[in-house]
């Protein structure tokens, strides 16, 4: 007798979902479409520990901009730098055009949209190209952002980025992340310039 196969469907990858809970229904249930295994989180700081701590197990990271501050969209730079094979999405966008326009500037890859599909968002302000995206991601129009920063060390060409840490040193807790981000720069003496 023949042996019979039966099709496997494997999932996609992990997806960590941040945000309010009422607002993690909508991109939990589109990343679950498109095959995504979902964790949960409601703190930033919280998905930025639990990415240090399991760097291999998540393969996207979805952002509600309404449960973000625009100050917290620098983990975006960070996670990027450190993690880049995890993919970053944003999602409710309505009305927060300088927000998404600063997650893009960190480094974000596209747009969850409100019909379940991944919009890629090409760096630089290109497109790409619809036919090598991976499937149920579909290219978008580019999003204007700002001129860069000379003072961003994400800015600076490659060569003059700061390199990262070696893997021996400790990761920070996110209360510690929240610490360092509150923190006021330091300011020079009074005669220096």
């Amino acid at each position: 007798m023949p042996a019979a196969g039966f099709p496997l469907k494997r999932p996609v990858g992990r997806a960590l979902i941040v945000g309010s809970p009422s607002a993690r229904s909508q991109p939990l249930a589109a990343m679950q479409a498109l095959g995504f295994e979902c964790a949960e989180l409601d703190d930033p700081y919280a998905a930025t520990a639990e990415l240090a701590r399991r760097p291999l197990v998540y393969r996207a990271l979805v952002l509600s901009l309404t449960s973000l501050f625009r100050e917290e969209l620098s983990l975006i730079a960070t996670l990027k730098r450190r993690l880049p094979h995890v993919e970053v999405w944003l999602t409710h966008i309505d009305s927060r055009q300088a927000a998404l326009a600063e997650a893009m500037r960190h480094g974000a890859d596209g747009l969850l949209g409100e019909d379940g599909a991944l919009h890629r968002i090409a760096a630089g302000g290109v497109p790409t190209d619809a036919s090598s995206a991976k499937p149920g991601v579909h290219a978008a129009a580019p999003v204007a952002t700002p001129d860069p920063d000379p003072n961003d060390p994400a800015d600076a060409p490659a060569d003059q980025q700061p390199s990262d840490l070696s893997t021996g040193e400790p990761l920070l807790s996110a209360e510690e992340l929240r610490a360092l981000l509150q923190e006021e720069p330091a300011l020079p003496p009074d005669g220096e310039s």
